[in-house]
């Protein structure tokens, strides 16, 4: 029973094998009656395989040296589609025909779904052709075709060759609004390295390259998004392949990237985003940190290497053409309108060169431009103090052009060199663009390169992107791009001078003008609006400067006030030996204290006492501050309110007048009958005033003495202005 059990799960078990193997290669037959073959697979590895729908394909390990199992998935999604065990003897055979078109895992495996470390051979037959897709069949024709449907084939079509020396331009564009082109493609097999299918992404070969094609490397499915795809396919003067089958339908249009900011270019530039809009501030204010995003950059003695976004900032296909029907020369001299710092020293004279660089030496204008190479950079066998974008030999004589412009306004002017759609030499079949902009006053370079591919059997397929000094001691190479044998599409490259930085930056207000320094700055906006400005100046190399500046609005909804004051008053008291400080607020907002301060001079205050708050409220509230040493003399008074955050607001100010011992000033008797006796004085100017505001006759008598004439029953006020006292005493005089 227990053996039987066994045998059960070991059967159950061969259905099918886990799709968890180990992925090995691609095999791709290129059409009805093309095997493609690994030797070298082990148990529990895989290979992925493009089938289209209709088509019949074999896939089997006999003859291999173990047991094996094949398991096919669905890659997209992992749906189990077929498995066989002992097919061919101990190996395995599938005959499996695709309803889609789309990848495939073919799984091996050891018996039982086990991984080793043998090696088997597994081939991959495509037995019949894939099922029409319906519709018109375009066989490469050239010209634009407008549609969202049928099949795409080389100029063979379906069932022959395409043939040699094509050089081809096809372009599909959608026939539905809104929609964008997409071919997919099921077989693609041209000869490797020698006949090319380069994609664009729009209605013409100047449109951005989405990818160039060889061997049996298949572009899979592309979509467009602006509407378009054009092909270029060119092939050389012998061998050729099966070509390519694909499909042509149409999709919504991706949404396309937001356009780049134009700090992402290499001009002198500062930005301090959008405005600000807060729901509300307080006055005294709460602190609010504002950012510049400035163009970095610092002198030109060395430099940091970026890779940036492939978004070219001019024409790929703008300036002055050389190197007209010749091949390896450098320019005649070109005067730049600017100064250009490289490596510390201004230039305003270059060359350009045929091969994809330009230079600072005028020694090399209208003379050769060499194209073999061996050197990385920097080397003094390399062109010196050159820029190299990208440094390889291409032959504009064939094909393509070469272009220099100079373009922009001050204060970035920019020298632009266009190498469009150029012949490599030798290998005329394959084209390059690349372009290289250098900035005024930031003196960046960028390199942008939409297509490079390989012409490896011509000078080691050697090409370099970066930069040299006068000496090719000290240079500057973008990552994986040193000399040698490697391919690139739509990437670009930035070379930003790293020195001593050579840029500072300011800020202001119109109210109070410089407010600070630093690419951020604290401020405190405590106005309904409020803008600030901020300025970078840059120091070029002559010494001269460049401003650049923005602006940004903060602006608060409502303007919170955290007390409301409605009165504050410092009074002496208790025969002049205190002083009263009393103040009421109508409203308070995270209000945490108060605190009395005393002064002499009005500008040196000392805190000589605090009072507790009431935190937030919209009552009134009255508060008493009693100074109990107070000073002789005039003393001022006033009380600081402090926010919960720190922040912290001031009352008006109060003055108060205490005499000095000795010299109280004092009436009696008080209540009386229109006479007094004063005391307390030695000289002084009075005055006498009644509840009017209105000056009282008076008589005043060496012994002190006051009589007021003709006063009658009411409330009086005496006042006594001593020597340089600014503020005088007063005494309120009761007739009865």
């Amino acid at each position: 029973m227990f053996l039987i059990v066994l045998w059960g799960i070991s059967d159950a078990a061969r259905a099918q094998c886990a799709n968890d193997n180990v992925f090995w290669t691609a095999l791709n037959p290129t059409g009805p009656g093309n095997t493609q073959t690994t030797s070298s697979i082990w148990g529990g590895e895989y290979v992925t395989v493009n089938v289209c729908a209709g088509a019949t394909y074999t896939f089997q390990t006999c003859g291999s040296s173990f047991d094996t199992q094949i398991t096919v998935y669905n890659s997209a999604g992992g749906t189990s589609l077929a498995y066989n065990d002992d097919g061919c003897g101990l190996q395995s055979t599938i005959t499996w025909t695709s309803t889609f078109n789309g990848t495939v895992n073919v799984l091996v495996d050891a018996f039982f779904c086990a991984s080793n470390t043998t090696s088997a051979t597994l081939s991959v037959t495509q037995v019949t052709a894939c099922a029409s897709a319906g519709g018109t069949d375009y066989n490469h024709p050239g010209g634009t075709i407008t549609t969202c449907s049928g099949n795409y084939y080389d100029t063979g079509g379906s069932g022959a060759n395409y043939g040699n020396s094509q050089n081809i331009v096809t372009t599909f564009c959608s026939a539905n609004p809104g929609e964008c082109i997409v071919l997919t493609f099921s077989a693609f097999s041209i000869e490797n390295n020698w006949d090319f299918l380069t994609i664009y992404d729009g209605p013409n070969a100047a449109s951005p390259v989405i990818g160039q094609y060889t061997g049996i490397n298949s572009p899979g499915t592309v979509t467009a998004t602006s509407g378009c795809l054009t092909v270029l396919f060119t092939s050389d003067g012998s061998i050729n392949s099966t070509g390519w089958a694909a499909s042509v339908s149409c999709a919504t249009c991706p949404t396309p990237p937001p356009p780049p900011d134009p700090g992402d270019f290499g001009c002198p530039s500062i930005d301090l985003g959008p405005d600000i809009a807060l729901p509300e501030c307080y006055d005294p204010c709460q602190s609010l940190e504002l950012t510049a995003d400035v163009f970095e950059t610092g002198l030109p003695t060395s430099y940091e290497v970026q890779s940036i976004p492939f978004s070219p900032p001019y024409s790929l296909t703008a300036g002055t053409q050389f190197s007209i029907n010749t091949d390896d020369v450098w320019s005649s001299l070109i005067t730049l309108p600017f100064n250009f710092c490289y490596f510390g020293t201004n230039y305003n004279q270059c060359v350009v060169g045929s091969n994809g660089l330009m230079s600072f030496d005028p020694n090399y204008a209208d003379g050769y431009c060499p194209w073999a190479y061996t050197a990385t950079c920097p080397s003094a066998m390399l062109p010196l103090n050159s820029i190299f974008g990208v440094y390889h030999d291409i032959d504009p004589s064939v094909c393509g052009t070469a272009r220099y412009a100079i373009l922009g306004a001050e204060p970035c002017r920019v020298f632009v060199v266009n190498f469009t759609d150029v012949c490599h030499f030798s290998c005329n079949s394959i084209r390059s663009t690349s372009q290289i902009v250098l900035y005024e006053t930031t003196n960046v370079i960028e390199v942008y390169v939409q297509d490079k591919p390989t012409c490896t059997g011509w000078n080691y397929g050697n090409a370099v992107i970066g930069v040299q000094n006068a000496t090719g001691t000290t240079g500057y190479v973008a990552p994986g791009r040193q000399t040698g044998p490697w391919t690139a599409y739509n990437e670009a490259w930035r070379f930003v001078p790293n020195g001593a930085p050579n840029f500072e930056v300011n800020w202001y207000t119109q109210a109070d003008g410089l407010i600070g320094t630093g690419t951020t700055i604290q401020v405190c906006p405590s106005e309904t609006s409020q803008t600030y400005a901020a300025e970078a100046v840059y120091t070029r190399c002559d010494g001269s400067q460049i401003v650049v500046e923005d602006f940004v609005t903060v602006t608060c909804a409502i303007v919170l006030l955290p007390v409301e004051w409605l009165s504050f008053e410092a009074q002496l008291s208790d025969d002049h030996r205190l002083v009263n400080c009393d103040w009421t607020t109508a409203s308070e907002t995270n209000n945490d204290y108060f605190t009395v301060e005393r002064s002499t001079d009005l500008f040196n205050w000392e805190p000589i006492g605090t009072v507790q708050g009431a935190g937030t409220t919209l009552e009134q509230h009255d508060y008493r501050f009693i100074d109990r040493n107070p000073l002789p003399g005039i003393a001022y008074y006033r009380v600081r309110q402090t926010n919960y955050n720190g922040a912290s607001d001031l009352s008006e100010v109060r003055a108060v007048n205490r005499p000095a011992e000795g010299e109280v000033f004092s009436v009696y008797p008080n209540p009386g009958n229109g006479s007094f006796v004063l005391s307390g004085y030695r000289d002084g100017d009075f005055s006498v005033f009644n509840a009017a505001g209105q000056r009282v006759p008076f008589g005043l008598t060496m012994a002190g003495e006051l009589t007021l004439h003709t006063a009658s029953a009411g409330v009086y006020i005496l006042e006594l202005l001593r020597g340089e006292a600014q503020l005088p005493e007063r005494i309120r005089l009761v007739v009865q």
